[in-house]
């Protein structure tokens, strides 16, 4: 196995933020989709996120023909748990699909954690039917920012029996500026995660803050976060996202060149 298999897109439908200045602070139009960010990017796997974007999936599935893995995001399945169904029934015709990924799981929604809205027997549920179905198991993982723990002892404390219940928790940092605080963020995630299995998450434009990333941050993240996939303390990183990966941003010029380099590095 080589580097990149290890590496997997963030995507979205193509053109989700476009021209999204009063928002994001990106004023560009992109038509880049994910496959194509895959292929541009040199990485083998990707989450599928609709963000709210209706969508074809048997299309995007089509699409995604020749990736390794494909998982889908499915945070409504918690209130719809038919949905996990349907991925199931998805996963006979495309033999890559393997997960499903609940987003934004611990972000407040009016003032509570979305993970409040329901009961930890619901995630259960879902894992029952994802680990023990007719097709294959399929695994299942969510998102969690640096910014939501390694705060609150007893919020951790409580929220723990939510993140042992998932096969894996991919760690992210919404905030540029919160990139140095990633070593000791990640030495907290370790013991969060013993039993779990883990990935980390890179952004590429910096969300949190609604500017472009910088190519020296993206460039300490991914030499970072390479030497955790050499030591086998992390079993992959996700790049967040195509929408912007074709508007001539440094960051993901920075990304291009880092996999050119590293790519095909040899890891167990």
């Amino acid at each position: 196995m080589i580097l990149r298999d290890k590496f997997w897109l963030w995507g979205h439908p193509e053109g989700r933020y476009n021209k999204n200045a009063g928002e994001y602070g990106c004023p560009d139009v992109s038509r880049m989709t994910p496959m194509e960010a895959c292929l541009y990017l040199g990485i083998r796997n990707t989450f599928m996120v609709p963000v709210g974007v209706k969508v074809n999936r048997r299309q995007y599935n089509k699409s995604f023909k020749t990736l390794n893995k494909v998982g889908w995001e499915c945070f409504v399945a918690c209130q719809k748990p038919e949905r996990i169904d349907e991925i199931i029934e998805e996963a006979k015709e495309f033999p890559n699909i393997s997960c499903v990924v609940l987003d934004d799981f611990k972000v407040l929604n009016h003032g509570i954690p979305r993970y409040k809205e329901f009961p930890l027997s619901t995630l259960e549920d879902i894992n029952r039917k994802l680990h023990n179905n007719s097709v294959r198991r399929l695994d299942s993982w969510m998102v969690l920012y640096t910014y939501q723990f390694g705060v609150n002892e007893e919020e951790d404390k409580e929220f723990q029996p939510y993140m042992d219940e998932f096969d894996g928790v991919i760690m992210w940092t919404w905030k540029e500026s919160d990139v140095p605080l990633i070593p000791e963020k990640f030495r907290i995630f370790k013991k969060q995660t013993p039993n779990t299995r883990r990935m980390v998450g890179c952004y590429l434009y910096n969300f949190g803050e609604a500017k472009q990333a910088t190519g020296d941050a993206v460039k300490w993240q991914l030499d970072y976060y390479r030497d955790l996939l050499l030591k086998g303390e992390i079993e992959g990183v996700v790049l967040h996202t195509n929408t912007m990966a074709d508007l001539d941003y440094e960051a993901y010029d920075v990304a291009c060149k880092w996999m050119d380099e590293h790519g095909d590095e040899t890891i167990g």
